[in-house]
């Protein structure tokens, strides 16, 4: 069981990994669903000091796993420009932290956490249905992490949506898509010149949506695709979460 746990995927035999929503991977979606079902319950018991607390604790923990992921793959000799936390949902833990360290100084989140909720949040959703790292066995350091840390990211915003402090209005989408046009562009470039494939804007990554709009509309094609699908998923957790604001109001 303990043969693979730190063998880069590379040099790992043929069929090791998991098969998307077999019984490993979806052993994995209902443990987390149900964790974060049942943090957000416990949550909204908490005083404000001990909220704080759980959320600052969680933004940690997630900064915790993208250090030790790179500490791991530094020591095994694997870290490379191609294993930046330059993914989307990398780039989450470090907001995070800053939402988090301004909660602490002035008790207020701001505009900004509505990203969280309705960008980040739905991207680590969409990052444990379809894992890039399902190439590995399942008792993996990099299974776990990928798991782990993408619970995490999808946690941080639940907490802040449950307990009231997001309330999401569709007139402050820009936000979210003025992010992306400040990050993407460099991302892109950065791909284009170390043979990356960060947020996988150069690549389609196998077996994901991504992929299907690849083989429909070819590469770079699939790119007009994936940023028309962003921006539905986004004006559309919008609205949701506007109503349901409103319906917890009344």
């Amino acid at each position: 069981m303990y043969t693979y746990f730190f063998t880069y995927q590379d040099a790992l035999p043929e069929n090791c990994g998991f098969p998307l929503f077999g019984t490993v991977h979806f052993i994995w979606l209902v443990g987390i669903a149900i964790s974060i079902f049942l943090l957000c319950r416990i949550y909204l018991h908490l005083a404000t000091t001990k909220r704080l607390q759980i959320l600052s604790t969680t933004v940690l923990l997630s900064l915790c796993c993208t250090f030790t992921q790179d500490a791991i793959l530094t020591v095994t000799g694997h870290m490379n420009a191609g294993m930046l936390p330059f993914h989307l949902c990398d780039l989450a833990a470090f907001f995070y932290l800053f939402l988090q360290m301004r909660a602490l100084r002035t008790s207020r989140f701001g505009l900004l956490a509505e990203i969280t909720l309705c960008l980040f949040m739905p991207g680590a959703v969409l990052g444990i249905l379809f894992p890039v790292w399902s190439v590995y066995p399942p008792f993996h350091y990099m299974t776990i992490h990928g798991f782990v840390y993408h619970a995490l990211i999808i946690l941080y915003p639940w907490l802040l949506f449950v307990s009231g402090n997001i309330c999401p209005k569709t007139r402050h989408i820009w936000q979210p898509v003025l992010l992306l046009c400040i990050i993407v562009p460099p991302v892109y470039v950065f791909n284009k010149k170390f043979d990356s494939n960060y947020m996988f804007i150069n690549v389609p990554p196998e077996n994901t949506p991504l992929a299907f709009l690849a083989k429909q509309m070819g590469n770079p094609g699939y790119l007009l695709g994936y940023a028309i699908f962003i921006f539905l998923m986004m004006l559309t957790l919008y609205q949701v979460f506007n109503k349901l604001t409103q319906l917890f109001k009344k």
